[in-house]
């Protein structure tokens, strides 16, 4: 009895050593490829039973193709492996380590189809050949510092990244990279956030219900023509872009700033915008800045505070007015906010009270970081989870202390730094020894 309680002390002990005011150091729960590939990390993500504690997925840098699992069939009526990855559950994070260095990419079939619409690849289509698939009840994923690329060419149907039908996602600094329809939010009750990172695409390349804020983010357009900005039915407020940045990915970019998904429900706001270029501002039908589609029309298609990367702000004032429905129905629409109306729309106002930008802060830098007989130390803080170490600009381990014996075969050259998580497992920029 004695010697179980004593057991239980020095637990409860270990505990306490590793949380400091209430905020747990713990190392990630799977490293990919360390521990496994990326598949197998969505997995152990996803069979885990206590799903109510956050379960955290580091990818290192490096290029990741996922393999097929199982069979799906095509359009054409064919068998084909399955493109697609599933998170099945909630409070996962995945982080990687390098946005523009750790990237995953789905297996697809050669676009062999013709749909109607030319050459196309028999699993384009929503929920068909989707890169990542997070599943209705998936509430709290958290995703940084990833790039994720759909392995379907540009023209060749609706090439899905990110396909979300679950709520309360973070996505911070992240790269879905396709064609059409590249991400999709699929829950009317959703609310998304996007902070930062880049959305690439041509034709409707964000689209989806629910209410979803982009933040900072850069929507890389392509080709002529294209719609951007396509929302369906909203939880309340839509699709509300703030601060972002249109960039044209040739010099040849033209396109509208959206089209609506639905009769009378779609909203689309588009606040202090920078870009590259202008909307299209009267094409042959002399259609301004919005497009048609499917005889729909939005409860409000609306912008403020569009500028030219040059800083000179864009003329909006003949903005899209009118849609017309199908039956020849005339929808009024209200093409500019002023500035009290564009004030309505806080981030916590239109993400209901919902705070994200707190979980996505970077936990404070490591500092006094030194180097010396074979070790390397350092001050570290309340708020970070764990630190990752770096060599050479690659990180190469993980500790939930301030020191970390140098490994054997270390060289004088060989530069180091250390890098802090937040509770999501978000890593901050790398902190170097003081030269």
């Amino acid at each position: 009895m004695q010697l179980s309680k004593y057991i239980l002390a020095v637990i409860c002990a270990l505990i306490v050593s590793i949380t400091v005011k209430g905020q747990e150091k713990r190392l990630y729960d799977f490293v990919v490829p360390r521990d496994g590939s990326f598949r197998q990390a969505l997995d152990a993500a996803n069979s885990r039973r206590d799903t109510t504690q956050r379960f955290r997925i580091f990818v290192m840098q490096g290029d990741y193709l996922i393999p097929t699992h199982g069979t799906t069939k095509g359009g054409d009526g064919n068998e084909y492996g399955d493109p697609r990855s599933y998170l099945k559950a909630p409070n996962v994070s995945i982080i990687g380590e390098d946005r523009d260095k750790t990237v995953i990419t789905n297996t697809v079939p050669e676009p062999t189809w013709d749909n109607g619409f030319g050459r196309a690849n028999p699993l384009e289509g929503i929920g068909r050949g989707d890169v990542l698939i997070i599943e209705k009840n998936c509430h709290g994923t958290y995703l940084q510092d990833i790039m994720m690329r759909s392995g379907m060419g540009d023209k060749t149907g609706r090439n899905i990244v990110l396909h979300d039908r679950s709520d309360l996602t973070i996505a911070k600094n992240i790269c879905i990279w396709g064609y059409q329809d590249t991400y999709v939010s699929n829950n009317r009750d959703g609310r998304f956030y996007f902070e930062g990172g880049i959305i690439r695409g041509r034709t409707d390349y964000i689209c989806g219900k629910g209410d979803v804020l982009y933040n900072k983010v850069t929507f890389q357009q392509v080709g002529n023509a294209g719609y951007l900005a396509v929302p369906s039915v909203p939880r309340r407020f839509g699709y509300v872009m703030d601060s972002c940045y249109i960039k044209s990915e040739t010099p040849d970019v033209t396109y509208y700033l959206g089209r609506p998904w639905g009769k009378g429900t779609p909203t689309a706001i588009w606040l202090n915008t920078k870009v590259d270029t202008a909307p299209i501002s009267h094409d042959k039908r002399g259609i301004n800045g919005w497009a048609d589609m499917s005889g729909g029309w939005p409860a409000r298609f609306a912008e403020y505070n569009t500028f030219l990367t040059t800083g000179e702000p864009v003329d909006a004032s003949m903005r899209r007015a009118l849609f017309t429905d199908k039956e020849g129905n005339e929808h009024l629409n209200a093409p500019l906010l002023s500035a009290s109306e564009a004030a309505i729309y806080t981030h916590e106002r239109v993400l209901d009270g919902w705070n994200p930008e707190e979980l996505t802060k970077n936990a404070p830098a490591p500092f006094n970081i030194v180097v010396a007989k074979g070790k390397l130390t350092w001050k570290g803080s309340d708020e970070a989870l764990l630190y990752a170490v770096c060599k050479n600009g690659r990180v190469v381990d993980f500790t939930t202390t301030t020191s970390y014996k140098l490994p054997k075969g270390s060289r004088p050259s060989d530069i180091w730094a250390v890098r802090a998580a937040n509770q999501m497992g978000g890593l901050g920029t790398p902190a170097m020894p003081k030269l």
